[in-house]
């Protein structure tokens, strides 16, 4: 017999899985449930609710930027949604990573990301960059991942780097990193 976890993530699609993370793409209404009631759309999924969630900047993302795109039927719905990042064997989100929109013209595409302040420095972050550039690998469209971090943000610098990512610019308060994906 499956755990409701097991359950849970059989009906959808796993899109990216590494081996302590799930990467699961959240649909238009489990994106909207996050912004309204995160503690409730954890539930339905089985599982523990991540604090970043209730974040007031990461509300208002979601609110402001990738909630109208998600209404575009033109557009590839993966890259305006929240990937959840969940804990396997926690069942816990622990945080989450999204892209800034669809490949540029020159195949560029920026990412955000966050972790629960429980679960920094564990290599999470670093794990989920890895399995998303995975996934990334296999798009024809990507050729350029991109991240901004503040300068004083030395662990997401770290994390990054790790991830082969290099400096390509910077300005006052942020560094720009970017990775070329090798399909």
């Amino acid at each position: 017999m499956h755990n409701t976890f097991e359950v849970q993530y059989f009906q959808y699609r796993i899109m990216i899985e590494t081996k302590r993370l799930i990467l699961k793409p959240l649909s238009g209404s489990e994106l909207m449930k996050l912004t309204k009631f995160p503690s409730e759309l954890a539930e339905d999924l089985g599982l523990t609710p991540s604090a970043s969630f209730v974040e007031k900047e990461v509300q208002e993302a979601i609110l402001n930027d990738l909630l109208p795109n998600l209404s575009d039927l033109k557009k590839d719905y993966l890259f305006y949604t929240m990937w959840i990042v969940v804990e396997k064997s926690k069942k816990a989100i622990i945080g989450g990573i999204c892209f800034h929109g669809e490949p540029d013209e020159n195949g560029e595409v920026e990412i955000g990301y966050g972790t629960d302040d429980g679960y920094r420095n564990g290599g999470y972050m670093t794990e989920t960059i890895s399995g998303l550039v995975q996934w990334a690998t296999a798009n024809k469209k990507i050729q350029i991942i991109k991240a901004e971090t503040y300068k004083t943000n030395t662990p997401s610098i770290r994390v990054l780097e790790k991830n082969n990512f290099e400096i390509a610019g910077q300005n006052d308060t942020s560094v720009i990193m970017k990775l070329k994906i090798k399909n």
